[in-house]
């Protein structure tokens, strides 16, 4: 089926072009119900949960283990039957079986009968279903729009995943210290069953389902990435987020009580701060140009956000609140100009038959965040938050000045598509 505008006429003009398609506003409010309680669940209630059971930043570490070990292991089938079945079916499948079991940890917790391997049993169902659910979500909105919107659509995605930094980690916060942590957690459960029911109803573009064994399709998945070195550039710049660039929300339990000195709602209006800077960071994703330098932004903005995690360890070490909420603010403005101008940078090259599985490569980059919050909690361990936050930010800063030095293709980057002959060659 073709995909439509809803909206026409003078209002149209005031609007971000991708939310002009129904079906995609109905996704986008879903994803944003949805989000909300997984930002609440993973960003701040597990971790607080676990925290407060232990003291110890090491079962933070083992709650990371948990949730990205699966989605590895699992992300690159999730892409190929991403390409191969009904796409917002296995999301639907995915968010309602996470669903059912948060419920019954918050049930085990209103008992008074939940133990640290309770919490790392359900992150590893949850991780299991996140590799079947993020290559499907990215399969899914690219039919919802025309291809000369994708990137609007990606920034509007983004302000989503990004923008309710502003709310779910403040409203976890709140929800924990005057209701529960149980309270929090089904909250996040009821969330899950609303994208769900959502998803199941959304009606797509048609487009010719993968065919062939598995792992040659996998194997094609690869040969495409190979042959184009700015995926491999974007994806590379995504691993070293994942693994490094956001220790300082997994370890914001330990930063916030033994170095900032503050509870859980005031940590929460903390990394609200890294997420209203991504919110602006997106929205200036949405309105470049499609000639504009997007290699360009998206290597600034990975040098500045570096930056900006070095001086957000030092001043967690100074124990200065204030100036740290203002260094993540900058900080999340320049995290969108490289993820979000990176991640609008694949989904606009990729073609449809394969989206599915570049995703879930791309996935597979993103979902050692995880295996982030291990190494990060691992670190901190032994020689501090603020050790551990910095150390991610040199890392960060490598990876960047080296792909800086030498990947050509992503610096003179403008938003062209690949060679035709490229893509052959890709595939072939």
């Amino acid at each position: 089926m073709s995909v439509y505008p809803a909206l026409a006429g003078g209002i149209s003009r005031f609007i971000p072009s991708s939310m002009r398609y129904g079906q995609f506003r109905y996704y986008w409010f879903a994803l944003l119900t949805g989000v909300t309680g997984h930002q609440m669940l993973f960003q701040f209630t597990l971790g607080w949960l676990m925290f407060q059971l232990t003291g110890d930043e090491g079962y933070l570490g083992y709650l990371g283990l948990a949730v990205a070990l699966p989605a590895l292991a699992l992300n690159l089938v999730g892409g190929v039957l991403a390409d191969r079945l009904e796409p917002k079916v296995l999301v639907a499948s995915a968010q309602s079986v996470s669903a059912t079991v948060v419920v019954g940890l918050s049930v085990l917790v209103m008992l008074d009968l939940v133990e640290p391997w309770h919490i790392l049993v359900a992150a590893f169902v949850a991780g299991i279903c996140q590799a079947f659910d993020q290559p499907s979500r990215a399969s899914i909105f690219p039919r919802l729009v025309e291809r000369e919107h994708i990137v609007n659509a990606v920034a509007m995605e983004s302000v989503v995943w990004n923008g309710v930094r502003v709310l779910a980690p403040a409203l976890a916060g709140i929800v924990i210290a005057r209701l529960s942590i149980e309270t929090s957690m089904l909250i996040s459960a009821a969330s899950f069953y609303v994208l769900a029911a959502v998803m199941s109803l959304l009606r797509l573009r048609d487009r010719s389902p993968a065919t062939g064994r598995v792992l040659q399709q996998i194997g094609e998945s690869f040969r495409y990435v190979r042959a184009h070195p700015i995926f491999m550039h974007v994806m590379l710049m995504t691993f070293c987020n994942s693994l490094f660039g956001l220790s300082y929300i997994f370890l914001m339990p330990s930063l916030a009580e033994e170095w900032l000195m503050v509870g859980a709602e005031r940590v929460g209006w903390l990394l609200g701060a890294a997420g209203l800077g991504a919110i602006v960071g997106n929205w200036f994703i949405g309105i470049l140009p499609m000639n504009s330098p997007r290699g360009k932004i998206i290597l600034y903005g990975a040098v500045v956000y570096g930056i900006c995690l070095l001086l957000f360890a030092l001043a967690a070490w100074q124990q200065q609140y204030w100036p740290s909420m203002g260094i993540l603010f900058v900080g999340g403005f320049h995290f969108s100009l490289y993820l979000v101008g990176g991640l609008s940078t694949l989904q606009e090259l990729v073609p449809d038959r394969i989206r599915g599985r570049v995703m879930g490569l791309f996935g597979a980059t993103w979902s050692l965040g995880p295996l982030g919050m291990a190494q990060a909690g691992f670190v901190a361990r032994y020689l501090g938050a603020p050790f551990a936050v910095a150390l991610g930010a040199v890392a960060v800063l490598l990876v960047t000045i080296l792909i800086i030095v030498f990947g050509a293709d992503l610096r003179r980057f403008r938003g062209r598509e690949p060679e035709q002959a490229s893509e052959a060659a890709a595939v072939r």
